[in-house]
Order: structure tokens, then sequence, then C-alpha cells
């Protein structure tokens, strides 16, 4: 097999693993909701003060804490109030008590959404909720810091997701493969940057080759995915927008890869 017909096998068979692995999680990502917990900060002071008492709307809050939430359609389709099976639920998963819940504000404004106080959680009647549209709504629970969980049955969506922005997102494996890339990156800065300068020759090993794909692979990949979806984030479907352009521009730099390995056979600096 020539080196020709092997890069060419190469790239068309890694374009189509990656497409037969993120085409289908297009679709499933089309319609998705979200909901993200902002914020959630006590309400008592620090130093307590003697016969200081909180009180809402003429009942007495112990150890009250104030929590901003936002429900956001970040999906790529409109969410009837037809597809919602019943309400929404955002419940505590704790011993908190839910002592108040409103709609503080919404984007687009004027978004005809509702919520109400339901036993010991917040309910939202079905609506009609448009990609990017969002719902900012806070409540105030009383008792120990309180903790969420979501509950709603929607056409064509598994689960609402829940986020809590409160924490770190990233989980420890996640950083450490970032920190490991990032250092492969530098190592290799500092592998080429002298025989840049001092216009050095260099017979590429096998290992230092491998490592050089797998760096650069992890770096452009994660750099890539987020960096096109924050672009076209404005556009109608964003996501399925960004993969066929990552996609396209991939070939290209796959295209103009083999080209420039072909020059180097040619040139007689890269041999079989």
């Amino acid at each position: 097999m020539t080196w020709k017909a092997w890069d060419w096998k190469f790239i068309v068979g890694t374009v189509i693993a990656l497409a037969a692995l993120v085409v289908p999680q297009i679709d499933l990502s089309s319609r998705s909701l979200v909901v993200r917990l902002s914020a959630t900060s006590s309400l008592q002071p620090a130093v307590n003060i003697q016969n200081l008492q909180i009180s809402l709307n003429g009942q007495n809050v112990e150890s009250p804490y104030i929590s901003t939430l936002e429900l956001v359609n970040n999906g790529s389709k409109p969410i009837l109030s037809s597809d919602f099976d019943g309400a929404l639920q955002i419940l505590t998963a704790n011993e908190a008590k839910l002592v108040s819940v409103e709609i503080t504000s919404t984007t687009p404004k004027n978004i005809p959404a509702k919520v109400l106080a339901s036993g010991n959680g917040a309910s939202i009647p079905p609506f009609l909720s448009n990609p990017k549209d969002s719902i900012t709504i806070v409540t105030v629970t009383s008792g120990p810091r309180p903790a969420f969980e979501v509950r709603a049955r929607i056409a064509g969506i598994n689960e609402v997701e829940f986020e809590d922005g409160t924490v770190q997102s990233s989980s420890y494996w996640k950083l450490l493969g970032r920190l490991a890339t990032s250092y492969g990156l530098v190592f290799l800065y500092f592998v080429f940057t002298p025989i840049a300068f001092r216009n050095r020759q260099l017979m590429v090993p096998r290992g230092l080759a491998f490592s050089i794909a797998i760096a650069c692979a992890f770096g452009s990949v994660g750099t890539l995915s987020h960096n096109l979806e924050e672009l076209l984030s404005g556009l109608p479907y964003p996501r399925e927008t960004s993969f066929l352009m990552g996609l396209g521009v991939t070939l290209l730099m796959g295209y103009l890869a083999l080209r420039y390995t072909r020059r180097l056979i040619e040139t007689d600096r890269l041999k079989d």
C-alpha cells in the first residue's frame, strides 16, 4: 500500500468514525432543557444578634437561604406546552423547606410562564419554550443549605438536566487530562523551538511522533468544540452547524496535511 493510499484511508476512516459518534448525539440534543443553580446565599448574619428575626410575608424564617435558578432551553428546537406531561417540578432534595418562590425575569421578556409553590418545591405549568429562552427563578428556603432536584416528563427529552453552578463542575480526571495535554504542548514547544531557531534537522522518532499526534488531537478537539459552538451560538441550529463546519475544516486540514506530506516525500525529507 502506498503512502498516498494509506493517508486517504486513514483520514476518511477517522472522519467516518467521528461522524458515527457525533451525529446521533446531534439529534438527541436537539431538544434539551436544563435547570442551572446560579447562586445560593445565606441571609442569616454571620454574628448572632439577640432578638434578630427574619420574616417573609409575616412569617418568621429560620436559617433562610436565597437561591437563584435558571430554566434554559439549550436545545435547537422549540418545546411546546403540549409536549409536557404535567408540570415541571424543582424540588428540595434535603430537609430545606421552601418558603417563597417567584419568577424575577425572562429572556425574552414577557414569556407567559408561571411558578407555584407546590409542597416542598416549585411547580412550573407547561409553557412554550423556544431555543435560548430562559426563566430566572428565585427561591427562599429555611433550614440547611438547599439541594435541588428536577422532575419532568417531556416528549423528546429523556431527562431535564440539573447543573449546580455553585460547585466546580469539571471532574478531577477532566482537569488532569487538560493539564496533561497543556504540559505536553509545552514540552513540544521546548523541543522544537531551539531546532527552529538554530536551523537544525531532526529525525522524529516514532515515540515523539505519537506524542505530538496525541497532544495535538486532545488540544484541538477541546478547543475547537467549545469555540465553534460559542461562535455560532446565535444561529438557529448551533450544534449541527458547528459540527458540519468543524467536519469541513477538519477535512480541509487533512487535505492540506496530505499535500504537505507528499511534498516532504518528493523532497526526500520523509521516507517510508
